[in-house]
């Protein structure tokens, strides 16, 4: 009977809906027909099974398809063949059946309807109405379970064996669930409904995609708008495929979202950047062009459209990916101008982004990326704002496992990541089982109030992921596939085909680690993951270091085994890889930096665990934390892969630094000898292009170099042709080593002998044919540059299939010859991703770029050719596409230019693209009528000239040679400058003179043309005559007159060149220091001759000036010197004649010669402050400050209006500087500030109020310097200083500028010319608005307050209050240092090094008290060093450390025995320990110590030179973002150190630990050089620096005055300018040191000039020295 009935509605005839349940029907006939077989009993087990199996199928048909009686006949049969109740039955498969009925949701709506409230009532979860009638009750009871109905749903789209048309139906049902469900629930699983809906693009059928994209619509219209506005471009950029099939209904779509919408969703218009311009999307386009183009929010500047492109780089979708980057390739090509303003004006480029999205897995985005990169260029990594280390942040970012709260968050942040960049469906199930899991285990949940430790890490998610987390807190998704890993190979690494690709290895080495791990709860963690790592290698390099921590500190020594087999595996492949002709593959770059990864993670924990552990006081006892089983667990693994395997890898996969730091690791265990890893370390620092690494390498070895190690020292200065010659010494040796045969071919090659490299290798491979693979890419290579296009494509086709750099370039440029547009682009895209994968392997560590920088001039490079070959070959990727980028010749070169002045300023860098671009225009003069003969060339030139600056003379004669053939006017500069380079001064001379005359002929001729190349020709012969003045001068081959003579000839013929004006005003200025010295005082000019020749410097200098700001830190300051310092020498001749001559004589002619030329001074200084732009005056306004008190009144009325004029253009920063003169003892200084203030306000009436309020501010602040209350370190503005809160809290107080040192610093236009409107503070100026309420008093002697102030731009900064300290000692050593760092950055050997001082603001309020600018991120080296031993367990107390001391009348021997037994035994060194734990990244690591090295260097010599002493252990700091080293307090100046009880020995301080921090070379190579170039920069420059210091001898410090005063009388003292005799010594002393005069002072006698190299080694020698530092006051810690 059951039968009959089951039987009668399946086998009746087909209704209309026959093809919506064809397969159902078929399920149910066959179920139904076993059912009644007579085969079976009638209560069967096996019917009974099949049943319960099909119930879901069953169900869904019934409640479809069935009338109610008939639905109800046939629950009764299946209740009494199962023996359960129909709640029983369903509630065995509930979510399924849901599924199933909901598949019939868009054909049977109410019937579905009812199923699913008949459903409700066997739910016990649901709490809802227990009637269900309204959609939005049935939304409701459906919610919790619509994840897994959309998982159903793709699981039946993706099927391959279902049919279209259930497909169809399963695509027309979500649309109707999209309906049912409404805003309210469908915005929560938005993202799940997208990757369902992208399923459906996958098809074809017209009707399908008819039906998808009315899904699609329906969804978006179901959106909330916030909802829709975030995920818009992402929902158009994957409808646009749609566009060509249903261009109407897809335009229906996208008109909603940005046309209906576009006041709610106008403000993310400018992600949508990618609509085609169709009919169908008129109306859309033009509303996006409306927001995104007009209007005073206008987003049409490059920053803007530069800063949302890069956001879309970093989208979650592939989709809005690829579109981001073509949109910035567009962006980087149409906006070439300014970009290139943006670069050159340092603004900040986000290129590390794009380094970081060389990991994207998809083809076509890396292809995008390595052209954006190209278009972009190789920008200089010295002109990028690159994140700088921060170690707090690093640490908070530093998770010490999986039970770290912010591992539970950032791995849970990573796992969203993946759920929305998901392109299958899978995958994003994959990511929302692991999101649902990891909920679960970290008890996650949203807050709520009854509990709130489950919501403490839901508020650390931002709101888009909560949003995506919500409905996996209810999720059921299950994962059944278990991992297997019996059959595995170890180790796992290139076991398999499979595992040699990285991504396998990754995920299989990481599935097969965490089955090991024994934690339960991170057992849990990872195996959470475990499906996703199969997809999304993301994750998996997420967990692998705590996967690895996990097996390391609770695994066998079996599994710690596996792992360290694996490691080593994974290095040694990548060891063996390192060769020319068979570069390194992308899988083996990603492979080893994982490895690196998992090792500095392991590391990192290491000193974690160091770090957080609780430091025993006193400390004597050995670290607990150096026993615990964890910590020597991982010490133990560590040390079970070897330091030098570990270097050997980093090297082949050219990361130089991080092989460099394990070098150095190697080398600091015992039994070590430096000596036997030389060589290696010479070779890193060449790889580096490090020489003066190389030079101290040389320094420290003690065995004769051996020929290769002669080599690597000649490579690394440019000495190619010795380097040539050691390699055919060697060959000649060793006949059979092919890599000396590659040597010698690319010394040849560096040096332009193609022909000679050519030659060479075709003998080598005739002798030894198995060396062509190793010998072909040195031909290939060789053939490309020389343009033998003949021997390129013969030596292309025997070496089809190999890979490599030279080879790529070789078939791009074949392409290009034969014109073959297909293959050109095809070779160029290969090219291009092979640099992708190096680059992607060092995105995986900060300091990516510099790691990375070799590709990214490939990429500059392969940009170079498409753009050559399109501009001038007519070779373009579209023929058809007139949208391309159209240029011609000169704007190509003009890009060109321009782009080579953003790239790294080094040979190695500069050279190849010159190369390459004669290479190319070789091809273009060959393929063409074009004559690029002078271009060419003048590249010939460009590269000699680079080769010459960077010292490579032997390569620049090279390029010489090739230049010669070209004709051009500039050779012959070049030439003379390469022999004066050599040293062949005379030589140059000789030549110069000789090709002046043969490439210039007449100079009147030459005047009298007025045409645009005499100009330039012009231009070329005043440099040559400039050259000629210069070298005459040098050689003194000509007397004073015949000088004067050629330097006017160069004003002659450029007389609006300030190169010209200046060395003119340079050579006169010789004139008076050298012809014109006073008999009685050598130091000193004659003033009774100078009176002819000062008006000469004075009017070139000023002319100089008018011209260009490129001399004006020499010119000005002479300049003002000279005037100021004529006009006091007039009034002390006139007072001599007037004391020797009766009164009412008439003056001598030689006064009245003075007095007029000071009166055509005066006229000459005058009409220059009115000519001269006010940035340029105020570059020299400390200068002009100190001398108010000039005695002489017409000096003195001018100085006033150059003041005046300069406070009244820039008031804010001259009030500052003001200040303490306006506060000064003296009684004139003060009465001629008043005088000065009140011409200002005369000039502008507005600057009253200023100066008053200014007055106040500095008044207040003196009272919080100087106010002492003692017994506390806590004060507060509101307490104890109401007055300054009130003067702030004041209406009518105006404006003050915050004393910063960026805000008082000057910055002088980048190109040549007066550049009159420049405006030289062109930051946002920051004032003060307020004070921190609470101010801190630091315990030193003099109790400074450190204060915070607020300023305008909403920052907080903070400067101390210094009393009973004359700043204006600081301040001048500040401006001294400044200068300092001008010379150091216009020289090219300091500037290559990134010589400088670290520099801040003082700010003196009178002669006793000042502010000084808190300096951020610093560590002071005693607070370092100190911490560091007592995590050691080393600490001594202060009075230990007095008992160990010997009396200071104790005998040198007795103190050095004690020094080096009691003090420096017991303090071995550790601050190398610091930067590693600072900078745990190597190359931060790296950059750090240099900084440290070279920072330091500088400060030791400019310290030396100052005479500055009392450098213990806290005035020096060190900069935990950079690692520079940076001094404070220049209280104990002028060598007052040898004046104290225990008188200071050494010349700075460069004790053990600052030497061992330096590396294992120590004081060699790079320290030594930095010394020596700033020491030799400081001689070049000594005028304008002693002019700095001479401001002492006319503004007294206070300490000298209180020495003096008893001998003053009360008119001395109301004068005001005072020349002071003790100051005058002490600058003379420090001018003695920079000539090279050994210790000038009077304690030990003078020596004869040192040259720079003996000096800096007699002063290292001095500070390093033992018998010195044992005698230094124990409290300055010279055992430190």
């Amino acid at each position: 009977m059951i039968g009959r009935y089951l039987l009668k509605p399946l086998n009746s005839p087909m209704t209309s809906d026959s093809t919506d349940i064809a397969r159902c029907s078929a399920i149910h006939r066959s179920i139904i027909e076993r059912c009644v077989n007579d085969g079976l009993p009638m209560r069967s087990n096996s019917r009974m099974k099949l049943l319960l199996e099909n119930i879901k199928y069953v169900f869904a048909y019934l409640v479809c398809f069935c009338q109610r009686s008939e639905m109800e006949r046939a629950i009764i049969f299946l209740q009494n063949e199962t023996d359960l109740e129909l709640a029983q039955l369903l509630r065995m498969n509930f979510q399924v059946v849901h599924q199933e009925l909901l598949l019939y949701l868009s054909t049977h709506y109410n019937q579905v309807f009812n199923g699913l409230r008949h459903l409700s009532t066997y739910d016990h979860n649901y709490t809802g109405p227990k009637d269900i009638k309204t959609s939005e009750q049935m939304a409701d009871y459906l919610q919790p379970r619509l994840l897994g109905v959309i998982a159903f749903f793709d699981f039946q789209l993706l099927n391959a064996s279902t049919p279209l048309s259930d497909k169809k139906l399963t695509m027309e049902s979500l649309t109707a669930i999209i309906k049912l469900m409404g805003k309210k629930h469908i915005g929560t699983i938005r993202h799940k409904v997208i990757g369902t809906l992208r399923i459906g693009l996958q098809f074809t059928d017209r009707e399908f995609i008819e039906i998808i994209c009315r899904a699609w619509n329906c969804f978006v219209k179901s959106l909330e708008l916030s909802f829709l506005g975030q995920m818009m471009s992402q929902i158009i950029a994957t409808l646009l495929p749609l566009l060509e099939h249903l261009p109407k209904q897809v335009a229906e779509i996208i008109n909603f979202i940005i046309v209906d919408n576009r006041s709610a969703l106008k403000d993310r218009f400018h992600e949508i950047y990618f609509l085609p311009d169709i009919p169908e999307l008129a109306d859309a386009n033009a509303v996006l062009k409306k927001y995104t183009e007009i209007g005073p929010s206008s987003q049409s500047d490059f920053g803007t459209k530069l800063k949302h492109t890069i956001k879309g780089v970093q989208h979650e979708s592939a989709d809005i990916r690829i579109h981001a980057l073509s949109q910035l390739r567009t962006l980087l090509q149409q906006e070439k101008d300014v970009l290139y303003d943006y670069i050159i004006g340092n603004k900040k480029i986000t290129i590390i982004i794009l380094l970081k999205s060389c990991r994207d897995s998809n083809v076509k985005a890396q292809g995008l990326i390595a052209e954006c990169i190209g278009e972009l260029g190789a920008i200089d990594p010295g002109r990028l704002e690159f994140m700088t280390n921060n170690p707090k942040e690093e640490r908070a970012k530093f998770h010490s496992g999986i039970g770290d709260d912010s591992f539970a968050v950032g791995l849970i942040n990573e796992v969203v990541k993946a759920f929305l960049a998901a392109q299958e469906s899978r995958i994003q199930d994959c990511a929302a089982y692991a999101l649902q899991e990891l909920l679960k285990i970290y008890h996650i949940s949203e807050a709520s109030d009854s509990d709130k430790t489950s919501g403490r890490l839901w508020d650390r998610f931002p709101e888009h992921a909560q949003q995506i987390l919500v409905p996996l807190l209810s999720s059921k998704y299950i994962v059944n596939k278990k991992s297997d890993f019996s059959q595995l190979t170890k180790p796992i690494y290139y076991s398999s085909e499979r595992t040699r690709k990285f991504e396998d290895w990754v995920h299989t080495w990481t599935s097969y680690l965490s089955s090991k791990v024994k934690n339960e709860k991170a057992f849990e963690v990872f195996r959470a993951c475990g499906a996703l790592i199969k997809h999304v290698v993301g994750v998996a390099l997420y967990i692998l270091p705590y996967v690895v921590l996990e097996v390391v500190v609770d695994g066998s020594e079996e599994d710690k085994k596996e792992i360290s087999e694996e490691i080593k595996e994974v290095l040694n492949r990548t060891r063996k890889t390192d060769n020319k002709d068979r570069p390194i593959s992308h899988s083996h770059h990603l492979s080893a930096q994982t490895v690196f990864s998992v090792l500095d993670y392991l590391v990192k924990w290491k000193r974690f665990q160091a770090q957080r552990a609780p430091v025993s006081y006193p400390g004597r006892e050995k670290p607990s934390y150096l026993t615990e089983p964890r910590y020597v667990a991982v010490t133990r693994f560590l040390e079970t892969t070897p330091q030098d395997l570990l270097a050997d890898a980093c090297h082949s996969c050219k990361a130089y630094t991080r092989a460099l730091m394990h070098l150095e690791q190697l080398l600091s265990s015992k039994g070590q000898n430096i000596q036997d890893h030389l060589d290696f370390m010479q070779k890193l620092y060449v790889d580096m292009d490090e020489p003066d690494g190389v030079y101290g390498v040389a320094s420290i070895r003690q065995a004769q170099p051996t020929v290769m190690e002669e080599i690597l020292a000649h490579e690394s200065l440019g000495q190619h042709h010795d380097s040539q010659a050691c390699y055919e010494k060697a060959i000649q040796s060793e006949a059979d080593d092919v890599t000396y045969h590659q040597g010698l071919l690319k010394s040849l090659l560096e040096i332009g002998q193609e022909t000679q490299a050519l030659l060479h290798a075709t003998g080598a491979i005739t002798e030894r044919r198995e060396w062509g693979p190793q010998l072909s890419s040195y031909m290939v290579e060789a053939a490309w540059k020389l343009g033998d296009w003949h021997k390129l494509e013969t030596f292309l086709e025997s070496n089809k299939s190999t890979r490599g750099w030279p080879f790529g370039i070789g078939r791009i440029l074949i392409a290009a010859k034969n014109k073959k547009e297909g293959q050109f682009f095809e070779q160029l895209n290969t090219v291009r991703c092979e640099q992708i994968g190096p680059l992607s392997a060092a995105s995986m560590e900060s300091g990516s770029y510099l790691r990375g920088y070799e590709y990214i001039v490939r990429l500059h490079m392969l940009n170079e050719i498409e753009e050559n070959c399109r501009v001038l070959l007519g070779i373009r990727n579209n023929p058809d596409d007139d949208s391309e980028r159209k240029s011609t010749m000169d704007q190509l070169l003009q890009q060109w230019e321009t782009r080579f002045e953003t790239v790294q300023c080094s040979f190695r860098t500069q050279e190849p693209l010159l190369t390459l671009r004669r290479t190319l225009f070789t091809l273009v003069q060959r393929l063409t009528d074009l004559d690029l003969d002078q271009e060419i060339g003048r590249w010939w030139l460009s590269s000699a000239r680079i080769a010459r600056k960077a010292g490579y003379l032997q390569t620049a004669y090279s390029f010489l040679l090739q230049a010669a053939d070209y004709n051009l006017p500039e050779f012959v500069l070049e030439k003379a400058k390469y022999l004066r380079h050599k040293g062949e001064l005379d030589q140059a001379l000789k030549y110069l003179e000789r090709g002046m005359e043969s490439n210039f002929g007449s100079m009147q001729q030459l005047l009298a043309d007025t045409s645009e190349n005499a100009k330039v020709k012009r231009k070329h012969y005043a440099q040559a005559l400039l050259l000629q003045s210069r070298f005459s001068e040098e050689t003194s081959c000509l007397e004073s007159n015949e000088i004067l003579k050629l330097y006017r000839k160069v004003i002659n013929v450029n007389h609006d060149w300030e190169d010209g004006h200046f060395y003119m005003g340079k050579y006169y200025d010789k004139i008076i220091t050298t012809l014109l010295e006073d008999k009685h005082d050598k130091e000193r000019p004659n003033p009774s001759k100078q009176w002819e020749v000062v008006p000469f410097v004075v009017k070139h200098f000023g002319l100089s000036l008018k011209y260009g700001n490129q001399y004006i830190y020499q010119s000005l300051p002479r300049l003002l010197s000279l005037w100021l310092d004529y006009g006091a020498s007039v009034v002390e001749a006139e007072k001599k004649e007037r004391a020797r001559q009766p009164q009412g004589t008439q003056p001598s002619q030689k006064l009245s010669n003075m007095k007029k030329s000071l009166s055509d001074l005066n006229e000459n200084i005058s009409k220059m402050g009115r000519t001269l732009a006010p940035y340029q005056l105020f570059t020299a306004f400390s200068q002009l400050i100190s001398r108010i008190c000039h005695i002489e009144p017409e000096v003195f009325q001018k100085l006033k209006e150059l003041i005046a004029k300069i406070f009244v253009s820039f008031p804010q920063q001259s009030i500052w500087m003001m200040m303490a003169i306006s506060k000064s003892s003296y009684r004139v200084r003060k009465q001629r500030c008043e005088d000065i203030f009140a011409t200002v306000k005369m000039i502008d009436p507005n600057q009253n109020k200023f100066i008053h309020d200014a007055t106040k501010l500095t008044e207040r602040l003196l009272e919080l310097c100087e106010k002492d209350i003692k017994g506390t370190y806590t004060l507060s503005i509101t307490n104890h200083f109401r007055p300054l809160k009130r003067l702030l809290e004041d209406k009518d107080f105006g404006p003050i500028l915050l004393p910063l040192q960026s805000a008082m610093r000057v910055t002088l236009p980048s190109t040549p010319g007066s550049h009159v409107d420049h405006n030289p503070f062109p930051t946002d100026l920051v004032f003060l608005q307020s004070f921190e309420e609470g101010i801190e008093v630091l315990p030193s002697l003099q109790r400074p307050k450190k204060i915070t102030m607020n300023g305008s731009d909403g920052r907080m900064y903070t400067m101390l209050c210094k009393p009973k300290d004359d700043l204006r000692k600081d301040c001048r050593l500040m401006e001294f240092n400044a200068l300092v760092n001008k010379f150091l950055s216009k020289n090219p050997e300091a500037r290559k090094r990134d010589l400088h001082i670290r520099t801040y603001s003082v700010v003196p309020l009178n002669e006793y008290c000042g502010l000084l600018e808190w300096v951020n991120n610093t560590q002071g080296l005693r607070n370092i060093l100190l911490r560091m031993y007592k995590e050691r367990g080393i600490y001594f107390s202060g009075k230990e450390l007095q008992t160990m001391t010997p009396k200071q009348d104790c005998p040198l021997e007795l103190k050095k025995k004690i020094f080096k037994e009691r003090f420096l035994s017991k303090h071995p060194p550790v601050f190398k320990e610091w930067f590693l734990q600072t900078f745990p990244d190597p190359t931060s690591w790296y950059n750090a110590r240099l900084a440290y090295a070279r920072t330091s260097a500088v400060m030791c010599m400019v310290g030396y030179v100052l005479g500055l002493g009392d450098r213990h252990g806290e005035n020096i700091l060190f900069d935990s973002t950079c690692g520079d080293c940076i001094h404070v307090d220049f209280n104990c100046l002028f060598n007052r150190g040898e004046t104290f009880d225990w008188p200071e020995k050494v010349p700075f301080r460069l004790t053990q630990n600052l030497v061992d921090a330096l590396g294992p070379l120590g004081i060699e190579g790079i320290f030594r050089r930095s010394c020596e170039v700033t020491l030799r920069v400081m001689r070049d420059q000594m005028d304008p620096l002693m002019s700095v210091l001479r401001t002492f001898i006319h503004d007294p410090l206070v300490e000298w005055r209180r020495k003096t005063k008893a001998q003053k009388t009360e008119t001395e003292l109301a004068q005001g300018e005072i020349h002071n005799d003790q100051a005058l010594v002490h600058v003379q002393n420090i001018e003695s040191r920079l000539k090279g005069i050994r210790r000038g002072t009077m304690q030990k006698p003078r020596s004869v000039a040192l040259s720079v190299e003996g000096h800096v080694n007699y002063l290292l020698q001095e500070a390093t020295s033992l018998d010195n530092l044992c005698q230094m006051y124990v409290g300055w810690a010279a055992y430190l």
